[in-house]
């Protein structure tokens, strides 16, 4: 497997823009590149109700692996007792990873851009490089030296 690079830089007006409340699994996600097409999704799903929306900044410069982005699942927990608040975290999260690679010229090819399960298990390449599209953290850490 080839160790994480850089890719070359995206253009700056790239935003992901995702629902609020009430989807998960990837549902609703969209990348743009222009205000126009932030307008346009967030009006055309904001038919019949308001919601409220996620919209962050793309990386420029994301890190791949063998030209694929990927992203950390790590999971925490905070509570609160008696007014203190506790925070854990677990140890074994899991690498999600996108069987297509990198390209930022397309930003409408979701298997491209998102690394949900419940989107990659529809691309033809699911878990062709990673079963799953998925890699424990010890794999990765192999990958990242």
């Amino acid at each position: 497997m080839q160790a994480i690079r850089h890719a070359n830089k995206i253009p700056k007006n790239t935003w992901i823009i995702k629902p609020g409340e009430n989807t998960n699994r990837g549902n609703g996600i969209e990348v743009c590149h222009t205000l126009q097409d932030i307008k346009q999704v967030v009006g055309r799903a904001n038919k019949g109700g308001e919601r409220t929306y996620i919209i962050q900044k793309y990386i420029d410069d994301p890190m791949l692996i063998s030209k694929r982005k990927f992203d950390l699942r790590v999971f925490g927990m905070l509570t609160s007792s008696g007014g203190s608040l506790k925070g854990y975290f677990y140890e074994d999260g899991y690498v999600r990873t996108s069987c297509k690679e990198f390209n930022h010229e397309d930003v409408s090819d979701k298997f491209v851009h998102l690394t949900n399960d419940a989107i990659q298990v529809h691309a033809d390449d699911y878990g062709k490089f990673e079963s799953g599209n998925k890699m424990a953290f010890p794999e990765f850490s192999k990958v990242v030296q």
